[in-house]
């Protein structure tokens, strides 16, 4: 009966309706219903159903898409079904329920027909899901079910042909602090909690799309009278997360760049300007918000000039260290020095604050920090080398240092190629907000300390440098910032600062340690630390960082006991 049936008419109407051109999944469905309606009453099929069972249906994220209706003709329709099962190469399966028209079940025969029938829209169907499923593999950032960053792309460009992307904001922003919910549960569930976030602020943004980047960083599309409202909600994102051990409530915010797009002359500026205004809200601190402009555009510019120049610079010894001397306030004899760098580039001397913070960010300060110290070696084995005496030299060691797990051995090994004493060497340290783990830190300063290395902690009494500091890690000196000097001249509030002054010296003091004073600058000033007990000093009132040819002069003629 099959091998008639297939040269019937309506038959072969039916596998044209089918199988006819489409261009979305939506008029494929469609030509499936039509197709079936074509068919139905030669075949004596009343209805027709389709139901899809997981990870089929995770296509059609809509309850009602699980369970679609290709035909009923809604009137006697009989009660018998006929169902065949399906598998998907994905594991899924895609169920045919066929129910006959009238209270007459499908004979055997009938049912040959209906299993070809089923047959044809399984076939059809199938490619319709694969198609379905490629197109949301290629759009989709599988992780988070959001937008990935082609398919947003696509979305600019398409606004850009509709003359519609002035009307909206673009948004750069990276979770503030995501690292945390790995601490609180398994990463595995830190995925969950990255999705939830993601379905979140995707369920904010109306008419407009959101892309996940990578990692936690995200862009997204928002039309102009919602930017406010984004902003705000994106500063206070709640996600709640519970596992059969634990509960937990985070509280999310983000650093945020934001431009608007009215004069975008490409898709491609639309991701740049948001990512200079996210750079910018990065350099200004974490959870801060910043608007391009083109003024933020050249500053990035240049720090990123600068960044790309130091290999090179590095590589042609551009970088020269200077030393500021460090003096004993009893006597004013020099107790040792401080190397600082500077950056000598086509016969002009850069000064730090404008190399330094980009270095520090990008991760490159690393390099030129022991880059410093070999020089400073450089220089002690020189002085070696000419029989002349041997001076301490502390040299700056950024923060990011202490992600390296091999800190110490590296500046051991520095050291011992040239041949130095290593109490010749004291190594600064800063800390910081995003590193206060004083168990990192006090292993690096033990492990020096194993290796007769000292060593500081810089800019005491400023930023996040803290009693609690020098409670958990055994550090030789403490430098404390000028900052904390009280002012000569009178003001509200100066007797409180004197005490407390002199209490932090009379402290430090007493816990076994060397205080440092920088930054000094008058005689005032010198006496005020002498009487207060201040064992070292170190700024103009002495001397400005001096290039090594004036630092060794320096360091034969000392300082007068009368003058500064």
């Amino acid at each position: 009966m099959e091998s008639q049936f297939i040269m019937n008419e309506c038959y072969i109407q039916f596998l044209e309706k089918l199988y006819s051109p489409t261009e979305n999944l939506k008029q494929c469905e469609q030509n499936v219903k039509d197709a079936v309606a074509i068919l139905a009453p030669s075949v004596r099929l009343g209805k027709a159903e389709v139901v899809m069972e997981a990870p089929a249906s995770k296509l059609r994220e809509n309850e009602e898409h699980q369970h679609i209706t290709l035909y009923d003709q809604g009137s006697d329709v009989g009660t018998e079904a006929y169902a065949l099962r399906f598998a998907l190469p994905d594991k899924g399966y895609v169920n045919i329920i066929l129910y006959p028209a009238g209270m007459t079940s499908f004979s055997d025969q009938e049912k040959e027909i209906q299993n070809l029938l089923a047959k044809q829209i399984f076939t059809q169907f199938s490619r319709i899901m694969m198609q379905g499923f490629l197109t949301h593999v290629i759009n989709t950032d599988m992780a988070t079910g959001v937008a990935n960053q082609e398919a947003f792309m696509r979305f600019v460009v398409a606004l850009m042909k509709q003359q519609q992307l002035a009307q909206y904001h673009v948004f750069f922003f990276n979770i503030h602090n995501f690292k945390y919910v790995n601490k609180v549960f398994p990463y595995a569930e830190g995925d969950v909690v990255l999705r939830k976030y993601a379905a979140y602020v995707d369920s904010k943004t109306q008419d407009g799309k959101v892309a996940r980047l990578g990692g936690d960083n995200f862009v997204a599309l928002v039309r102009n009278e919602q930017v406010e409202d984004y902003i705000h909600m994106l500063q206070n994102v709640k996600i709640l997360h519970a596992t059969q051990d634990k509960k937990k409530e985070f509280l999310f915010s983000a650093t945020i760049g934001v431009s608007s797009l009215d004069n975008i002359e490409a898709p491609r500026d639309v991701l740049a300007h948001a990512s200079i205004a996210y750079q910018a809200a990065r350099i200004r601190g974490v959870g801060t918000l910043v608007y391009y402009s083109e003024e933020i555009h050249k500053r990035l510019m240049a720090n990123q000039t600068i960044i790309s120049q130091f290999a090179p610079a590095l590589a042609a010894g551009e970088f020269v260290v200077y030393y500021q001397p460090k003096v004993n306030i009893s006597d004013r004899t020099l107790y040792g020095a401080e190397a600082l760098v500077r950056w000598l580039h086509e016969g002009t001397l850069i000064p730090p604050m404008q190399f330094v913070p980009q270095l520090e960010r990008e991760g490159s300060i690393c390099k030129l920090d022991y880059y410093v110290l070999e020089q400073v070696c450089k220089f002690l084995q020189k002085r070696k080398e000419q029989g002349k005496e041997q001076i301490c030299i502390s040299v700056n060691f950024s923060r990011k240092h202490l992600e390296e797990d091999d800190m110490v051995e590296r500046i051991v090994a520095i050291i011992d190629r040239y041949g130095i004493d290593h109490q010749y060497i004291e190594v600064e340290l800063t800390e910081s907000e995003d590193f206060q783990n004083y168990e990192i830190m006090s292993h690096i300063v033990n492990g020096l300390r194993d290796h007769g290395i000292g060593t500081s902690i810089d800019d005491f009494g400023t930023e996040f440098s803290s009693l609690n500091m020098i409670k958990k890690v055994d550090l030789n000196v403490i430098k404390i910032d000028k900052s904390f000097i009280p002012l000569e001249m009178e003001y509200p509030g100066k007797k409180k600062d004197m005490i407390m002054f002199a209490n932090i010296i009379s402290l430090v003091s007493q816990l076994g340690k060397k205080t440092i004073v920088e930054g000094v600058e008058t005689e005032e000033q010198l006496a005020y630390l002498r009487e207060v007990g201040c064992d070292i000093v170190q700024g103009y009132v002495f001397d400005k960082p001096l290039p090594q040819p004036e630092f060794e002069q320096r360091l034969e003629e000392g300082y007068s006991p009368c003058t500064a």
